[in-house]
């Protein structure tokens, strides 16, 4: 399968930057990662009558898991310098404005995970929005994989 061409002046971009990293391909399978989403996912929907920041940030993660498992499927990773901003970068650049929400959730994830003196919990209708969003990105991901080759720089 051939390289995934939309995209490629960020990947290229996010790659000298060390924003990503290149890895070999015989770990290039995002399916492991893909799996890990769905668990994850599961997990939030579990955690809705319990703790919405729970949900939310195990939504989020479902998420952030999937477009993973789209840049491991080309052999490619974010770096710790990079982190889930790469993620959010090359996932647009790549695949466009429907996964315009992840940076949404990126961001109201920290505010949840690091709580400033405005901290406001999450209501039952934003965790379940997330919920929604991720399960989307999961379902959209799961098609996109089959398509994706390995990204030679």
């Amino acid at each position: 399968m051939a390289r995934w061409p939309r995209g490629e002046a960020t990947i290229e971009r996010l790659l000298a930057a060390g924003d990503l990293d290149a890895i070999d391909r015989s770990a290039s399978d995002g399916g492991p990662l893909l799996a890990q989403a769905q668990r994850r996912l599961k997990i939030a929907e579990a955690a809705l009558d319990i703790d919405t920041d729970g949900a939310y940030t195990n939504a989020y993660d479902a998420a952030r898991l999937a477009a993973t498992a789209l840049l491991t499927q080309q052999g490619l990773r974010p770096t710790t310098r990079g982190g889930h901003r790469a993620v959010e970068e090359a996932l647009l650049a790549q695949f466009g404005q429907g996964f315009a929400k992840f940076g949404v959730m990126r961001r109201r994830r920290h505010e949840l995970d690091y709580p400033a003196a405005t901290y406001t919990e999450s209501s039952r209708e934003e965790a379940e929005g997330a919920v929604g969003v991720a399960r989307l990105f999961l379902d959209a991901s799961k098609k996109i994989l089959a398509q994706l080759g390995f990204f030679d720089s």
